[in-house]
């Protein structure tokens, strides 16, 4: 990546967006190899909004879920979008850091991982009322984490894993090959276990799981497995570059998906990750946030025409993340 200017990449204009609530969005023109993109800022820097923690939007675009730190311990907290409300409605108060918040399909449930009893779980909670949390995950799988709903409501997906100590390091560690996709039936509490891989996401028509699976060269690539026949098609990455964290378009074609490939490190430029855009063939690759701080965590609205994501933008410096709407049109 090119080392432009900050100010440059900033954009020529920050200005406020007029929304009825004092500092609620701020929109931010880009300019430079970000090709005028039109940059929403949802959260600020007093939401201290978690910098691993995938995002997730609801099904009708009103709500997002994200992982912040006001309460001192990591819960997940809920923003309406598109009222001019800054409130955020704290939906879990546990003292254990939970992670990676996916809705159900009507909207009406939030999905999540989070350390209990001596291993990571599957967790469910009410996203409007209630603190009653169902575990969904016991003892088997040993570890579980990304979980996400199958677009009929029926299925949670997500991925195992098993730790170990190393004595070398003089710390636990997630043992090698030990992820796997499961999926959970809602229904009638079965757990089936599929293929090796990590962070599944369902496909819009509940046909296919996309996932990331660890290459022979220790890059992560994007994988989908066709449930009715068990094929697995690799879609792109894990050769030359990998992949972080990703999310599908909500028809099916696109998938966003964040990466270092292209970056590296040198006397004033960094590794960082920026957004990508590519054809769930695997075709038509094409990249579409340049900034030096990273952008991961991407998700596409219900009407394809944003990106929600994380990103480090102007507050680099001080390792701060805020969530950031990205229009791509549909």
């Amino acid at each position: 990546m090119k080392n432009l200017p900050l100010a440059i990449i900033l954009g020529l204009s920050l200005f406020f967006s007029g929304c009825p609530a004092p500092f609620e969005y701020w929109r931010m023109q880009v300019s430079g190899e970000e090709g005028y993109l039109r940059l929403t800022k949802i959260t600020s820097r007093e939401d201290l909004v978690d910098t691993e923690s995938h995002i997730a939007l609801s099904k009708d675009g009103s709500k997002i879920a994200f992982i912040s730190w006001k309460s001192g311990n990591g819960d997940i907290y809920v923003r309406p979008l598109g009222t001019g409300s800054r409130a955020l409605i704290q939906r879990t108060f546990s003292s254990e850091r939970e992670s990676d918040p996916a809705f159900s399909p009507d909207g009406k449930q939030i999905v999540f991982d989070v350390y209990k009893e001596g291993s990571r779980k599957i967790c469910l909670i009410q996203a409007e009322g209630g603190s009653a949390v169902r575990i969904i995950t016991t003892s088997t799988p040993q570890n579980a984490d990304s979980p996400c709903f199958s677009p009929d409501g029926n299925l949670i997906a997500c991925n195992s894993y098993n730790v170990i100590w190393n004595p070398n390091a003089g710390k636990w560690e997630v043992e090698e090959n030990s992820r796997f996709i499961w999926t959970y039936d809602l229904n009638t509490g079965s757990m089936t276990q599929y293929v090796q891989g990590l962070m599944p996401k369902f496909t819009p028509d509940g046909k296919n799981i996309v996932f990331k699976r660890l290459s022979q060269k220790g890059l992560y690539g994007l994988w989908m497995l066709n449930f009715s026949t068990g094929s697995e098609t690799h879609i792109i990455g894990g050769e030359d570059w990998g992949i972080g964290t990703f999310d599908i378009a909500p028809d099916g074609n696109k998938i966003v998906f964040s990466s270092n490939k292209g970056t590296y490190q040198g006397s004033n430029t960094r590794i960082n990750s920026n957004l990508w855009i590519v054809n769930t063939d695997g075709t038509n690759l094409m990249q579409m946030t340049f900034h030096p701080g990273d952008d991961i965590c991407p998700v596409w609205s219900p009407d394809g025409k944003y990106i929600y994501f994380l990103g480090c933008r102007g507050e680099e410096k001080e390792g701060i993340m805020n969530i950031w709407q990205m229009e791509v049109g549909k």
